[in-house]
Parts: structure tokens; C-alpha cells; sequence
């Protein structure tokens, strides 16, 4: 009878442990992790996005401007 009583105590014991402690645990670990890879994900992003739009305009830089010229341009004359 003793050893039923201290069985059922153990289990009770290990039953509180596992549901009070083990699995909350183990959810805001998971919870937390999944936190992590989605704000990494987002970091990731904006680099990728910075670097593209760093590259574009690298590439408006590097491509010659077309030059205007304006009808309203005077020669220059030097006087003596």
C-alpha cells in the first residue's frame, strides 16, 4: 500500500513537473527562436534591399548623364 501511495506521490510529482515547468519551457523557447529567425529574416531583407538600391545607383552614376545643350548658349569672345 506504502509503495502504491509514493508511486501515485512520484507521478503527481513528475506530472506537475512536466506540465508546470518542461513543456512552458519549451513553448517560450520555441516562441523566442521563431522571434529571432523572423526579425533576421527582416534584416535580411532591408541589406538586400539597401544593397540593390546602393547598386542602382552605383549604376545611375556609372552611365553617362546625356548632356543638354541649350539654344541659348553664347560663345565666348575674349577682348583686347
Amino acid at each position: 500500500m506504502l509503495k502504491t501511495v509514493l508511486l501515485l506521490l512520484l507521478a503527481y510529482i513528475a506530472y506537475r513537473f512536466i506540465f508546470g515547468f518542461v513543456i512552458p519551457v519549451s513553448k517560450a523557447t520555441r516562441s523566442v527562436r521563431q522571434q529571432f529567425k523572423a526579425a533576421q529574416d527582416q534584416m535580411e531583407a532591408q541589406m538586400r534591399a539597401q544593397q540593390g538600391y546602393a547598386q542602382s545607383q552605383e549604376a545611375n552614376q556609372n552611365r553617362p548623364n546625356p548632356k543638354k545643350f541649350s539654344s541659348d548658349y553664347i560663345d565666348f569672345e575674349e577682348l583686347k
